[in-house]
């Protein structure tokens, strides 16, 4: 059985992804694509909505896409929810509103957390399931990641590096969305939307990832998973990302040469494709 290619679709304005608002989730949000199987894709901690851009405009031409800023990023408000459980049921309130009684979920970083802690709690709600670098072990993690959680310097560490990040807004406002992929260009925009954060959120939010680890729960997730790592990534190295797929029975594990810890957006035509690949039906 061989599986039928899909190749991203030349970008247009027909799928540039538009911004929305639920409010029955309080949660804003993009969406691109207005027919085929749905697709949320949840970021990850201190990133924003607009990552997913090249992998919507990619998928918009097959799917129906939704990225929401998650709980205290961009315009969604906290509103509590900072254990990732409590983000996961944010996300169901916001696909059942949205009308996605069955979908693909993708989950990046601690957004990988969140889609787990789901398709664990919902496993009716998911039809394949896909985690890019998933935070789910952050105990394994590099010690650096723990380097905004200390007692004393923690909170002004976090705190000087937004400050710091702020100027380089100056520079990362004109880096499109559609950039193409890299390090630097994408780095910069990334760095930048951190320093728009709410400092007490983003802290909040890493307490409550730090809090869930769920390596252990893994092998009761059901649903055809992949698991996607990026070549070089410094948060959460591959002998993790190999683990987490190890655990989950039948998962797919697929590496993006030349990525870090956002491929998306350092790789994002590879990362389409590998997801596009995924997603779709297979054709005998």
């Amino acid at each position: 059985m061989d599986r039928k290619r899909h190749p991203p679709t030349t970008p247009s304005d027909l799928h540039k992804p538009a911004q929305h608002f639920c409010n029955a989730s309080q949660m804003a949000y993009l969406a691109a694509g207005t027919q085929g199987t749905p697709v949320l894709l949840l970021h990850g901690w201190s990133s924003f909505k607009e990552i997913w851009w090249s992998t919507m405009l990619a998928l918009a031409p097959h799917v129906r896409a939704f990225a929401p800023d998650m709980p205290g990023h961009g315009d969604t408000p906290l509103m509590g929810s900072v254990q990732m459980r409590q983000l996961a049921e944010r996300a169901v309130r916001f696909a059942r509103a949205r009308g996605l009684s069955r979908f693909v979920l993708v989950g990046h970083s601690m957004g990988g957390n969140v889609a787990a802690e789901l398709a664990l709690a919902h496993p009716e709600l998911i039809e394949r399931l896909v985690l890019a670098d998933p935070a789910t072990q952050p105990q394994d993690m590099p010690a650096y990641t723990r380097s905004y959680l200390g007692p004393l310097g923690g909170w002004a560490a976090l705190r000087t590096s937004m400050a710091l990040a702020r100027p380089l807004d100056l520079v990362a406002r004109y880096v499109p969305h559609d950039h193409g992929g890299g390090l630097v260009r994408p780095a910069l925009r990334r760095v930048a939307y951190m320093a728009q954060h709410d400092a007490d959120a983003l802290r909040a939010l890493l307490d409550g990832l730090f809090a869930n680890p769920i390596g252990g729960r893994l092998a009761h997730i059901q649903v055809p998973t992949l698991v996607v790592s990026g070549e070089y990534d410094p948060l959460v190295p591959q002998p993790l990302s190999r683990q987490v797929a190890q655990a989950i029975p039948g998962a797919q594990y697929h590496v993006i040469r030349g990525a870090a810890h956002n491929p998306m957006d350092e790789r994002p035509q590879e990362f389409a494709q590998i997801l596009l690949d995924f997603i779709l039906p297979t054709q005998v």
